[in-house]
This record gives structure tokens, C-alpha cells and sequence, in this order.
């Protein structure tokens, strides 16, 4: 089988493999998914609102593990179009596809519990994924705008992406928790929600 070198527009200076390594339709199968988890997870805080300080609610733990998932998605295209480099910086991809799992799992296991009081040790252990998981989004999101890999908006997306944890947090401090749902909720349809129906549209070619 012979195999053959393709003009990227990753990087238009730097060829990359063969084509075939990565299927384009599961890339844009990947932004299907972030957008749909973006936009059900915004409409779910949204609707969910303030009842969220109260413990787990059903429509904002589904929504959730749509937007879990979604990420999830999300950065395997990352790992698999080399958007973080080829160094050590594929760890930061690689890692997220780890925490991403503890997070999905924590809002799986969630259910049935009336307040966060409640979880057990393990399922608060499970709860440090989540942070560290967004908090990786931003380290990932630097990292592809600072590799140039990806071009335009599949390299500055992900940075604005990323940030939305700390504009999140932001948000509850300065202005509360009703203020914060709608800059959250705002903040993932714009970001989030915007780069999946890009890579839906127009996947990264390879």
C-alpha cells in the first residue's frame, strides 16, 4: 500500500500524513456533538436557573453529560489532527480524555442525591474533574493558539472556549448566580456552541 503526502491547511508550510489517518466525517461528527452538548447544556442552566444552588437537578445533569460528551469529542479531534503539537504538549489533549470521563461520571452517578452534602467520598473525588477538566480546556485552548497548528477560527475558538470556567466564576462573583447562568449560558453558545457548527460545516482538513 502506498502511501502519500497532502498540503494542510493546518499549516500550509508543514505537510502532514496521510489523509486517511483521520476520517473528516468523524471530525465533523465531533462538532455535531460539541454544539448540540453547547446549546442543550446553555438552554438547561438557563431553564434550571438558581435551583441549581439547591443540589443536582435532572434537566441541568442530563444536559450536562451532553456537554461532556461533546468536549469529549472535541478534544480527540485535537489529539487526532495534532492541534496541541507533536511534543509533549499532547499530553494536555490526552489528559483531558481522562478527566473528561471523571466529570461524565460524576454527573451519571448524581442522580437520586438531594443535595451536594450528600455525595459520598468517591463521588466527591469524582468532583475534582470537572474543575481541572475546564481548567485544562484553557491550558488547551493556549496551547493550539500558541502551536499555530490550526488556522482562524479552529485556532482562536478554543482559546475563548476555554476561558469560559474563569469568565464563568467572574461572572457569580461580581454579579451573582442569576447574572452568571446567562454569561455562562451566553459565553458556551458563542464559543462552544460556534466552533462545533464550524467543524460540522467545515472540518479541519487533514
Amino acid at each position: 500500500m502506498s502511501s502519500h503526502v497532502v498540503p494542510s491547511n493546518v499549516n500550509p508550510n508543514e505537510p502532514v500524513a496521510d489523509r486517511r489517518t483521520v476520517n473528516p466525517a468523524r471530525v465533523q461528527l465531533s462538532g455535531l456533538f460539541l454544539a448540540v452538548g453547547a446549546t442543550a447544556w446553555a438552554a438547561g442552566t438557563i431553564i434550571v436557573g438558581d435551583k441549581i444552588l439547591e443540589g443536582p437537578q435532572t434537566l441541568d445533569t442530563i444536559t450536562g453529560m451532553l456537554f461532556v460528551a461533546g468536549i469529549f469529542a472535541y478534544v480527540w479531534t485535537v489529539l487526532s489532527t495534532r492541534g496541541a503539537g507533536d511534543g509533549w504538549t499532547r499530553v494536555i489533549p490526552a489528559g483531558l480524555l481522562v478527566l473528561l470521563p471523571g466529570a461524565f461520571l460524576l454527573n451519571a452517578l448524581s442522580f437520586g442525591y438531594v443535595g451536594y452534602d450528600d455525595f459520598p467520598p468517591p463521588l466527591m473525588i469524582l468532583d475534582a474533574c470537572w474543575p481541572l477538566s475546564q481548567l485544562g480546556m484553557l491550558v488547551l485552548g493556549i496551547t493550539i493558539a500558541v502551536k499555530r497548528r490550526h488556522q482562524g477560527a479552529f485556532r482562536w475558538l478554543p482559546l475563548l472556549a476555554g476561558m469560559w470556567f474563569p469568565v464563568a466564576m467572574a461572572a457569580q462573583i461580581f454579579g451573582g448566580s442569576t447574572i452568571s447562568v446567562y454569561v455562562s449560558a451566553a459565553w458556551l453558545l458563542g464559543t462552544h456552541a460556534h466552533l462545533g457548527v464550524r467543524l460540522a460545516a467545515r472540518p479541519i482538513k487533514l
